[in-house]
């Protein structure tokens, strides 16, 4: 038998429309076909449980099975098989059932030369072979997807959990540093401006007395602003009363320090369980904040928390100032410029987070946040945890 030879089962209960197929097939393609010939279902099964076929011409009406189920049980036997199946003309619906139910063409009996055979069998093999390539193509290309879906979501993990690492690295090192302010620097400068002190009080030279007690200004100034510079750093009431008093705090700290009135309405469970979320959010809405007194040409600005119906924290920083353009923003961005609200959505993201800013020239800012209110702390991330990346362009 010749390599290419297409190895056929005939499927057909009369012995002399099979010999005429059998010669049409020979006549036309002469070797070409290797046809073994079965009269009825049960030999046909045998058949296809003991040999390889490249293609099967089935008589949908058999002594031992007739219609569709002539199909199926072939399909069953010999899943991947394609199927040609031959009909007289009153079953042509029947046929046509046969073809939606996985069949690859019909041919109607009588009306079938040599050519129409061969051709619907060459066919019915080539489409076959079609099919199972793209079947194993998609197969392939999706088991790439969930390979390189599963490293992206492991990347992602990590993203977060180096994020969450840098946030508490900061907030060590602002802490660290607050406390040599407090503990250190503000406690040397206090004993100077004593001893200062003491010391002007043993002076009897007016002019001297002058310039010591305007050295214990300057002291006092720099105790002031080194207290001052120790809660910049590390508020100490984000971490022993929340986020919500952290804010009403911070909206204190800038009426004090820049002359912005600032609105604070904080919902009472709207409280990130993990401190480095509370800690990035605090920082968020500083950052924000200082934009507006900087930026907005207005003294009022208002901070509102909420939780959402799907259990995320949305956090909304808004302002009645002269606003601005986005996309002017964004290229500003693009060259180091900018507001630093590309950078705050990329930690904002890499928390699970988004930040969407609403802004047009006059009528203002809204700057939402919205974050998931739980938070695995890093020793339980896991690389199979997935993290939202989402953001609508600030």
């Amino acid at each position: 038998m010749p390599s290419s030879s297409i190895r056929v089962l005939l499927v057909e209960d009369n012995p002399p429309d099979a010999v005429l197929l059998k010669y049409a097939l020979a006549e036309e393609a002469g070797d070409g076909f290797l046809v073994k010939h079965a009269e009825v279902m049960a030999d046909a099964l045998r058949h296809l449980a003991q040999e390889p076929f490249d293609v099967v011409l089935l008589d949908l009406s058999l002594p031992d099975s007739n219609g569709l189920a002539t199909v199926e049980q072939v399909t069953v036997a010999a899943p991947g098989v394609p199927i040609v199946v031959m009909t007289g003309l009153e079953d042509e619906a029947m046929a046509l059932q046969a073809v939606r139910k996985g069949a690859q063409d019909f041919l109607i009996k009588g009306h079938a030369d040599g050519l129409l055979l061969s051709r619907a069998l060459r066919y019915a093999v080539e489409r076959n072979r079609a099919e199972q390539e793209l079947k194993r193509l998609n197969e392939t290309l999706e088991q790439r997807v969930a390979e390189r879906t599963a490293v992206a979501t492991r990347r992602a993990a990590q993203l977060q959990a180096l994020a969450s690492e840098l946030t508490r690295t900061e907030q060590r090192e602002r802490r660290r540093l607050a406390r040599l302010l407090h503990d250190d620097l503000q406690q040397l400068l206090y004993a100077a401006r004593l001893n200062l002190q003491s010391l002007q009080g043993r002076l009897s030279d007016e002019s001297a007395r002058e310039l010591v007690g305007r050295i214990d200004e300057f002291l006092s100034q720099s105790i002031a602003r080194s207290r001052s510079l120790t809660v910049q750093l590390s508020p100490p009431v984000l971490y022993d009363a929340g986020l919500s008093a952290a804010l009403e705090w911070l909206g204190r700290y800038m009426q004090e320090t820049m002359s912005l009135t600032v609105d604070v309405q904080t919902a009472a469970n709207a409280e990130p369980e993990s401190e480095d979320l509370r800690i990035s959010l605090f920082e968020a809405v500083r950052e924000l904040l200082f934009n507006v007194a900087k930026h907005a040409g207005t003294r009022q600005a208002r901070v509102t928390t909420c939780t959402l119906p799907d259990g995320r924290l949305e956090l909304v920083v808004s302002d009645e100032g002269i606003g601005f353009d986005p996309i002017k923003v964004k290229n500003e961005q693009a060259s180091g410029g900018g507001f630093g609200l590309f950078s705050l959505r990329e930690r904002l993201e890499l928390l699970g987070g988004k930040i969407a800013v609403d802004a047009a020239p006059g009528r203002g800012t809204r700057a939402t946040i919205r974050v998931p209110c739980h938070q695995p702390d890093a020793a339980s991330e896991t690389a199979d945890q997935p993290t939202a990346s989402t953001a609508v362009p600030a």
